[in-house]
């Protein structure tokens, strides 16, 4: 019983660590547009964007960090902190280029649109958003699953907070947005690698001493995490350039029932399966790396069936009462038959999508990136090309089989790789099969009471 309670308090704390930003992002959003007016939060809109963007693409490291945490034991503390203070230098030296080009675009493109301050605080901003989400994942991969989400909620909040205040008693105005964002950050940003140092720079109680990595070690370790990069760049690019497309060649006003859909469509992965994968992603890891394959194998299905339960019952309840669920999140609008529609064709797609978590774990173990970065970016490519050819078309429900599409693919591709790989075959085979019978049968009640029921 203390067992399970303990697992359930450390699920919910990543349940509130992982939405915590969306959270954050819903309430106080729209404080910032009234305060900072249409034009300045505009800029911070795009700011914001890049954030999420680029905190995706942090050359793979938190991926190779994280999986290098997950099977090491208190033993390999010294080789783990040094592979960490490299991508620190890794990422140092990329956003080091970064605030370069930035500088030449404020010098020969931006012009006086916005001031310095904004251009290379923004740049700062960035840089130590990714290196917190780098300890962030790290702690999570070490299973601090409460200590990691406790840092990262507090964090969230109080900039989210500081912000505000800053921008309604301080002045209303890009620069304040900024310097109270880098401010907050940096100090986010010292906790979360205090701790993590702290926990990784002793061996049998015995402090540490490491050499300082070298660019050539930095460049070795950014060349290892190459394939992620074009991984990470591929799943940005098919998950943001959407909009984009629909707005060029179909409608600006195409654009919001849209997106409206897919943000609602994305809750089975971002918010329901994130977290489950976060706690189940570090046990199997260092599981299979020490031989424990009956353990793993426990855990493989523990994974499976946590997954299924979080996002089967409330994706049948959004797809089935998706219009009330609608009318009540977005009030009266001519656009609510349009985001029902395309909540009906994207939700099934996402919903299996978030499945995908499983393969994932057990390529990221079998370190096949190599495939990953294939796989995703002739997905995105494929994806892209026909969701261009039918917004051209003005046929926004086609771009919504598409996607629907692309995230089933993907999640049915990954294990298809993972059970042709000897290292995870078993498990590949064994979790697919589960997750089968249970979406089928599923589907089929579902099915049978909505036949009922008309």
């Amino acid at each position: 019983m203390n067992l399970r309670a303990s697992i359930v308090g450390k699920m919910l704390m990543l349940y509130v660590g992982r939405s915590s930003g969306l959270i954050v992002a819903f309430l106080f959003l729209p404080l910032y547009s009234r305060l900072l007016g249409s034009a300045q939060f505009g800029v911070v809109a795009v700011i914001l964007s890049l954030q999420a963007l680029l905190v995706m693409m942090d050359l793979g490291m938190s991926t190779l960090i994280g999986r290098e945490i997950s099977v090491s034991s208190a033993d390999d503390n010294g080789s783990i902190l040094g592979q960490l203070r490299t991508a620190e230098l890794s990422l140092s030296g990329f956003y080091a280029a970064l605030l370069l080009l930035a500088v030449a675009l404020k010098f020969f493109y931006i012009g006086n649109s916005a001031s310095w301050l904004v251009v290379i605080g923004a740049v700062v901003l960035f840089w130590l958003l990714v290196m917190q989400n780098l300890y962030y994942c790290s702690l999570i991969a070490r299973r601090s699953y409460t200590l990691g989400s406790a840092i990262q909620i507090v964090g969230v909040v109080f900039r989210a907070c500081v912000t505000a205040a800053a921008l309604y008693y301080v002045s209303a105005t890009l620069e304040t947005f900024i310097v109270t964002q880098l401010a907050v950050t940096a100090v986010h940003w010292w906790f979360s690698r205090l701790f993590i140092t702290n926990a990784l720079s002793s061996k049998n109680g015995v402090l540490l001493e490491l050499k300082r990595p070298t660019l050539k070690d930095a460049l070795a370790l950014t060349k290892m995490g190459g394939a992620l990069v074009l991984f990470s760049a591929a799943g940005a690019a098919v998950t943001q350039l959407d909009k984009p497309i629909i707005s060029m060649f179909a409608s600006a006003s195409s654009v919001a029932p849209y997106y409206l859909a897919s943000l609602l469509c994305m809750t089975p992965i971002s918010i329901l399966a994130g977290p489950v994968s976060q706690y189940f992603q570090p046990i199997f890891l260092r599981e299979t790396a020490r031989g424990e394959a009956g353990a793993a194998h426990k855990t493989v299905i523990r994974f499976a069936l946590s997954v299924f339960v979080v996002t089967a019952l409330p994706t049948f309840i959004l797809w089935w009462f998706r219009t009330p669920i609608i009318d009540l999140w977005v009030g009266t609008s001519d656009n609510n038959s349009l985001i029902a529609t395309y909540v009906a064709i994207l939700l099934p797609g996402l919903a299996i999508g978030a499945f995908g978590f499983i393969p994932y774990s057990l390529l990221i173990y079998s370190k096949d990136y190599r495939y990953q970065a294939l796989i995703s970016a002739s997905l995105t490519v494929i994806t892209l090309v026909l969701a261009t050819v039918a917004a051209v078309g003005r046929n926004i429900e086609a771009v919504c089989y598409i996607y629907s599409g692309y995230h089933t693919a993907s999640t049915v591709l990954s294990w298809i790789r993972a059970s042709r790989l000897p290292a995870v075959r078993p498990y590949a085979i064994r979790s697919a099969l589960l997750v089968l019978t249970l979406v089928l049968a599923s589907v089929s009640v579902f099915g049978s009471a909505l036949y009922i029921l008309s």
